[in-house]
């Protein structure tokens, strides 16, 4: 393959200096990369762009995660659990789209849902939020783009809320980290594009975690829209 393949860390070992990573063999690239066997040497470049941002006065940190999604979302949790108070949602498909439970840290509160109800909550992530909204002063996602735009659709329903509704703040303050294909993965290319409230943002410069009311979720899915 052409092209690099984005990934987000999954685990991170400073001690060992060892990195983790979630590879699924979809395409020509991920197919690749799957059947390296141990010992061959990979060519990577990283990391790129942004990252979470955790305050220091958060008590209550809630992660929300999909797919994917889930590798940056573990890395959080392992390296906060022991700071402040964790609470991970993830959704699947079923029970075989989780991430298994016994790799996160005992402390972190696990909820899970899945569209068939094999394991959690029947239902989206979405619907089981309200809740903890309440209790969370930060949230951070990363997901499919349907999920993150289901999250925007809460936070337009909290800004247009009394200050008294339960979790406003935390949907108004929320980060996500957007998944997209990249080409350079250096800002050159403009292949990653995603349309903000200020016009188009590369994802590997701008991004991949952008505050969840700057994203345009309205203009469409990335790559495939862009401000011309």
């Amino acid at each position: 393959p052409l092209l690099r393949r984005p990934y987000s860390f999954c685990g991170i070992d400073r001690r060992a200096g060892e990195i983790e990573l979630i590879v699924k063999p979809l395409g020509t690239g991920g197919e690749w990369i799957a059947e390296r066997d141990v010992g061959d040497a990979l060519d990577l470049l990283g990391p790129l762009g942004t990252s979470f941002v955790v305050r220091r006065d958060t008590r209550n940190l809630l992660l929300v995660a999909g797919g994917t999604g889930i590798a940056p979302m573990r890395v959080i949790a392992e390296q906060e659990a022991p700071r402040r108070n964790v609470t991970l949602v993830m959704g699947g498909r079923s029970v075989g789209y989780l991430w298994p439970s016994d790799r996160l840290p005992a402390s972190v509160e696990y909820v899970t849902t899945t569209d068939d109800r094999t394991f959690g909550t029947r239902g989206r992530v979405t619907d089981v939020l309200p809740p903890l909204l309440g209790w969370a002063d930060q949230l951070l996602a990363c997901g499919p783009w349907p999920m993150l735009a289901a999250l925007g659709r809460l936070r337009g329903d909290a800004e247009r809320a009394a200050a008294t509704f339960p979790g406003r703040r935390t949907l108004l303050e929320a980060q996500i980290a957007v998944e997209q294909h990249m080409g350079c993965a250096m800002g050159v290319c403009r292949a990653c594009v995603v349309v903000t409230r200020d016009g188009n943002a590369r994802v590997c410069r701008e991004g991949p975690v952008f505050s969840l009311g700057d994203v345009a979720f309205e203009a469409g899915e990335p790559a495939t829209v862009g401000v011309h």
